[in-house]
């Protein structure tokens, strides 16, 4: 096991990496204060890619280690978007699966040139976080407007970057109020991939949070999420989550089952 802040790993199945410690998006849902990290005016601590990537290889991880970029962090603040950026082509090279959150805008020319790199559809998946639309300003205010964060979803389908709606954390009587809003943004951009994921909070449940040891945060479901995933199962052609973990074994299993057929 190793918990270094900028590293998590209980095994060699998932690591989580970070590229600083602290965010200042601001969002009132956040849970780094919790976790002993400032989510206000900070200073962002940068680690370099360099030095992460040395101490992960001394961990013996392999290529079938899935690889989370963030949990204490928003990799990609201007502060160390370079760093994670740097980190996104070493892991591509080297065959892990990636998976990235974000509240920020990603644009397409931005990471363009990893397409050439990705093996396969779902080595590396994009998360779009979004609690709700209507009131980020006040919710989420030091973030990228909804519209700017939503505009990756129209990447070329050819790219082979899954975009997924991460509709995380569900928040009690306020996402559900823009949920035809989100069925819009689902039919326009004719996404196909969406988490419904819980709040992360200290009421203790059966499931503790999956970078963290210290057994104070779990996932805290409301009913919420169970009236969105009926809603937003009537568009159709969807895949509907609770988790960000279970998108990335499905392109996974995906994947092997194509190379299985060959």
């Amino acid at each position: 096991m190793i918990n270094t802040g900028y590293l998590y790993s209980k095994d060699k199945k998932r690591i989580f990496v970070n590229t600083c410690l602290g965010c200042n998006g601001q969002c009132v849902y956040c849970y780094l204060p919790k976790m002993g990290y400032d989510n206000k005016n900070v200073s962002l601590d940068v680690k370099k890619a360099e030095d992460l990537i040395s101490q992960i290889e001394a961990l013996g991880i392999t290529k079938d280690t899935l690889i989370t970029l963030g949990c204490f962090s928003e990799c990609w603040d201007d502060n160390n978007k370079p760093e994670t950026r740097k980190l996104l082509e070493y892991f591509l090279k080297r065959g892990n699966q990636i998976q990235l959150s974000t509240k920020k805008e990603i644009k397409p020319e931005e990471i363009e040139q990893y397409k050439e790199l990705v093996k396969y559809k779902g080595q590396f998946v994009i998360f779009v976080s979004s609690a709700t639309i209507s009131r980020w300003r006040e919710i989420e205010p030091n973030t990228a407007s909804p519209d700017r964060r939503f505009r990756i979803f129209d990447l070329p389908k050819d790219w082979k970057i899954p975009t997924v709606l991460y509709m995380k954390p569900v928040l009690k009587n306020i996402t559900m109020k823009d949920i035809e809003l989100y069925e819009d943004i689902m039919r326009i951009h004719d996404i196909k991939d969406v988490v419904v994921g819980s709040i992360f909070g200290e009421e203790r449940s059966l499931e503790s949070v999956h970078f963290s040891d210290a057994n104070n945060l779990f996932y805290n479901e409301i009913s919420d999420e169970l009236e969105i995933k009926r809603r937003l199962m009537k568009l159709g052609n969807v895949r509907i989550f609770s988790r960000s973990s279970k998108v990335m074994e499905y392109y996974k299993k995906r994947e092997l089952e194509i190379e299985e057929k060959l």
